[in-house]
Order: C-alpha cells, then structure tokens, then sequence
C-alpha cells in the first residue's frame, strides 16, 4: 500500500515522518495542514501524495509506524516475568514515561491520534488500538499471581476501571496543562487506590 513510499531514501523517509507526527502532534486532524507537512519535510505537497492517496492515508500509515515503534520497544524492555498486577501497571507507567522523553512528537501524536473525534479516523484508530491492546494485555499479564487478590475480584472490570481512570488523569491534565510528572504521581495513587481495594491484607 505504501511501496512507494518505502522506495525513497531513508533520510527523506524520515523527514517525511517528522514532519507529519510532528503536525498531527500540534493539531487534530481536521487543523492539521498537508501543507505545513509538505513544507517541513521539505517536499512538494503533490510529492507527498504521490506516496500516499489522501490526508487519511498518511495519517493512519504515521499511527501504525509509532505503533509498531512502540510495540517492538516494549517487547525489548519489559519484563513480562512480572507476577504482581500493580507493579506490571508501574512497569507500564514508567514505559511510557521514557517513550514520551525519546519520541516526544511521536508519542504526542499517538495520544492525540487516539482521542480523535471525527468517525472516519476515531474507527480506524479503534480497530488499530483494539488489535494492539488485546495481544500486549494477554502478554502483560499471563503471568500474573492471582492469588493476591481478594475473592470475586473481577481482573476485566478492574482492568477497565484503572484505564477509565488514567484516560481521566490524561485528559484533566492535558486540559489544566499539568506537567507530565503531575500526571505520573496521580496514575500512581489510582493504582495504590485500587491496590488497597483489591489485593488481600498480607500482599499490601
């Protein structure tokens, strides 16, 4: 789908991909201008088009190349021996700290990406993240010592409740323009919120 794209040099690959992460990074996708990207990546705009059919095209090729950056990241760093549900959760925290500091416009495009509101992208970007998300929770917490905690907790539910939570911490901060490490500590009283909530006496 994008064999034209993959036949231009590495570098102006490159450029091409700063400059889109970094426009779609500033601005939602309806704001956000080919023009400007063209322009950044230092090509013409009827060049960028050459190598993708449409404004969408782009914007769903530069989701999918930071996903697979990411997914191949985590599947280098993290220790998926891990047992303990809460600290598999901090593991994950403190991940997506560091791709924040390495990737910054990147990883700002992948959040803003995910929260977009226009259909045609919102289920595009739905379909993505759900095949993403159901391949690395298998993966994150297969080995996940159960016995900790408390009868007739429902693993699915707390799952759902924590990532409700920290997509409030995200969109609260981001609203109130709060620091990234602002949000850091308030993710990490949710999850000693829920840990005392969940976990039996003797593991807390």
């Amino acid at each position: 789908m994008y064999h034209v794209f993959y036949k231009l040099d590495e570098e102006k690959q490159n450029r091409i991909i700063n400059a889109g992460t970094n426009i779609f990074s500033l601005n939602d996708y309806k704001h956000a201008s080919t023009d400007d990207i063209a322009s950044e990546a230092k090509i013409a705009k009827g060049s960028l088009f050459q190598y993708f059919k449409n404004k969408k095209s782009l914007f769903i090729f530069l989701y999918e190349y930071a996903m697979k950056i990411f997914e191949k990241k985590v599947y280098e760093k993290f220790n998926f021996d891990e047992k303990d549900y809460f600290k598999m959760l901090s593991q994950s925290l403190n991940f997506t700290m560091l791709l924040l500091e390495k990737y910054p416009y990147m990883y700002k495009f992948v959040i803003k990406a995910s929260c977009e509101k226009m259909p045609e992208i919102a289920d595009s970007m739905k379909e993505i993240n759900d095949k993403i998300e159901e391949k690395m929770y298998k993966q994150m917490f297969k080995k996940i010592d159960l016995n900790k905690f408390k009868d007739g907790t429902d693993i699915e539910k707390l799952n759902k409740m924590i990532a409700w939570c920290s997509e409030g911490i995200w969109n609260e901060g981001v609203k109130n323009h709060s620091s990234m490490s602002e949000m850091y500590e308030q993710a990490l009283d949710i999850y000693d919120f829920y840990k005392n909530a969940v976990y039996k006496e003797e593991f807390l």
